[in-house]
């Protein structure tokens, strides 16, 4: 049973792991100043993370378990802040979803905790433009207002010295949110946004601060 049991969960990582290169493959083309400069980004161990995410039990059912943990400076305050990623334990395109958990430094010497959805997250997507770090956001959404089609939608991310999260698409001009349909094979292909379409992605997207 227990031998099942893991290569059941392998087969779940491989197939969220081919979810996650679709999902995240094209910020790179579509935006390659991504590529200008690394962003320091430290994997915290499993113990750590944990002291800050702990397996919850409801109803006997098991609801959900820490990731990656990463440590790194969102606000550029000098203090590292914390990032950790809780996935959805679901199947197919569930298998690469995740709620993305940032502990970000407030400027008063507290901590602002801010939750957001996403998919195929991982360490490439904390990226450094111009000296500022960038969180870059991959979302599935289902068919816009001209389109019956369904789509991945990219944005980008970034903290101010509150320990917010705000949208920073405008600082990469037009190019964000980039939007394309979903297909089975990546292909890229930019899909016009109407005003009602902008509206339903910041809606969706909308972080959750706590």
């Amino acid at each position: 049973m227990k031998t099942k049991f893991c290569a059941l969960r392998f087969a779940v990582s491989v197939f969220a792991l081919m979810l996650s290169y679709e999902a995240n493959a094209w910020m790179d083309p579509w935006a390659p100043e991504f590529k200008a400069d690394a962003a320091n980004v430290n994997v915290l161990s499993k113990t750590t993370v944990s002291n800050y995410v702990c397996t919850a039990i409801e109803n006997g059912e098991f609801k959900c378990v820490y990731s990656e943990g990463y440590a790194i400076d969102l606000n550029d305050d000098g203090t590292k802040d914390q990032v950790f990623i809780i996935p959805w334990m679901g199947n197919g395109l569930s298998a690469s979803g995740y709620d993305v958990h940032f502990i970000v430094s407030d400027g008063a010497k507290g901590r602002k905790t801010t939750v957001i959805e996403g998919y195929g997250v991982s360490k490439s997507d904390f990226v450094k433009v111009a000296g500022k770090i960038y969180f870059r956001h991959s979302e599935f959404f289902g068919h816009f207002e001209k389109s019956e089609h369904n789509h991945w939608v990219y944005q980008v991310f970034s903290f101010d010295k509150k320990g917010i999260m705000i949208c920073s698409n405008a600082d990469f001009e037009k190019k964000f949110p980039a939007v394309t349909i979903y297909y089975i094979k990546p292909k890229f292909r930019q899909i016009e946004l109407t005003v009602g379409d902008l509206k339903k992605i910041a809606a969706e997207t909308k972080p959750v601060a706590k």
